[in-house]
This record gives C-alpha cells, structure tokens and sequence, in this order.
C-alpha cells in the first residue's frame, strides 16, 4: 500500500448525500423537541434586534428571541460570535509569543510541546501573528481579518503597504487576502514573500517507533539528493530536527533497556524463588 495519501471527498451514502449529511438529518428528526425545551430553559432570549458588532469582544450567549428568529438576526449573532472567536485566537497567538519573550527556552517548549501539544509548524504561525504588534491596530479598529491565514500573510508586509490597508475605508474584517494585497499595492519581494509562507502542500511526519538515527540521516542525504532536481519546491526543517530525532531514539531505547532490565530481574526473582 502506498504511504502517499491523497484525501477523498466523503462517500455518497445511497445517493441521497454524504453519511455526515443523513447524521445531521437525524439529528434535527430525534432532538428537535429536546433542543427547543433545552434551549429555552438555559438560555434567556433577548427581544433586542442582533447587530453585527465588530468592536465586540464578548460572546452573545442569549439566543435569538422568538419574535426576531429571522435569517438577519441569526447571520448577526452567529457573525457576532464568530469574530469574537477569530479575536480570541489571534489574543492566543499573542500570549504564545509574549511566553517566547519571557520564558526561558526550556519552559517555553514545556508549554508549548508538552501542555499546549501544539505542532512546532502551528507555533511559528501562531508567532509571527502574535509577534506582529501592527495586528492589533486592524484588532482594536474591527479590521483584524477573520482568516488567520490572511492576518499570517499580513505579517510579510512592509510598513509602508500595511499603513495602505489601515487607511483603506473599504477594507474590512471580511476582506480577502486578493483585496487586501491589491490595497496595500505590495512590492514585488513582499508578493514573494506572501507565496512562499502560505504555499504548503503537505507535511512530514516521523513514525517514532521506526525511526533511528541512522536511517533518518540515509532518509536525510537520499532527499537532498532526490531534491536537487525539483528547485521549485523547499522542504524546510524544523529547527535543530537532528537533535530532536537523536533525543526522541535515545528515549525510546533508554525506555525499552529500562523494560528489558526489569524484565531479567522479574525472571531471575521467579528463577531463585522456584
């Protein structure tokens, strides 16, 4: 079987739609009654119309009122929350990165590899986003993008383009990168700069049960190899990935030594207690 893999669009069920499609129908069939009952216990609706407020930075929790259950109220609220939480992420990217400014080295990777479990390719977008203080001005004035690919792409702007975009009355949280790069009428380096960082076709992943360090460095040297062919295409590795391959085999063999170990003293016990 081949170890590239190649996603599918969800399989048809029958012909009426996709297996997630018939889950939700019957969803909406068997909890219908529950839901409003539920609804309506633990959640007060408001008479109030829905606005949809960017400056807002809390989450609307009253549910549309029974008067005002209109498409526009529902678009407004569901709006509402949504961007509050695209400005919660962007406030986790800029925590993420005061951490890296205030921890040490050791404590920073604890939090983010070992409590926070992100992947080392999340934190450095998480960084650049959070480290890019001009983000908060679009923050603080509504215009912080709903993508966080698009606000990623931002932070390959110079000062000058990104002062484009700040003045520019049509640019708005929903604007799309294509727009916003044509406001902030970029340079052809900063263009550059925006395709090489959001160009990804993929990942690679390392099988920790498998990998040594000797065939990871025949795996190491047979790529570059292979790559000196296809300049088009970077694979970039992370930072200090030898080191990190080294410690995570050294681990995984002092693991099972440790278990080997105890395994002989268990039967050499049952061998001297016989």
């Amino acid at each position: 079987m081949s170890n590239v893999i190649e996603k599918v669009k969800p399989e048809k069920n029958n012909g009426n739609g996709s297996w997630q499609e018939e889950h939700i129908d019957n969803l909406v069939v068997e909890n219908k009654e529950t839901f409003l009952t539920r609804i309506n216990k633990d959640f007060a609706r408001t008479t109030k119309p829905v606005v949809f407020d960017k400056l807002r930075t809390q989450l609307i929790t009253t549910a549309v009122a029974d008067d005002n259950k209109n498409v526009d109220n529902y678009y407004n609220q569901i709006k509402s929350n949504d961007y509050v939480t695209v400005k919660g992420k962007y406030l986790v990217c800029r925590d993420l990165f005061d951490a890296k400014v205030n921890l040490s080295a050791r404590d920073f990777t604890s939090l983010w590899e070992t409590r926070l479990k992100y992947s080392y390719s999340t934190v450095l977008k998480y960084l650049a986003i959070g480290g890019d203080y001009r983000l908060f001005k679009m923050f603080n004035l509504g215009k912080l993008p709903t993508s966080w690919t698009t606000q990623y792409a931002i932070t390959r702007f110079s000062d000058e383009e990104f002062a484009r975009i700040l003045a520019d009355k049509d640019i708005h949280c929903e604007s799309s990168l294509a727009d916003i790069k044509k406001s902030a009428k970029l340079s052809t380096k900063s263009n550059e700069n925006v395709e090489q960082a959001l160009m990804n076709i993929g990942a690679l992943k390392v099988e920790k049960q498998k990998v040594s360090k000797e065939n990871f460095k025949k795996f190491e040297n047979s790529l570059k190899k292979f790559m000196s062919d296809y300049k088009f295409i970077t694979i970039e590795f992370a930072n200090d990935f030898k080191t990190k391959i080294q410690n995570l085999v050294e681990k995984r063999d002092s693991k099972s030594k440790n278990s080997n170990t105890l395994y002989e003293k268990e039967a050499t016990a049952l061998q001297q207690s016989a």
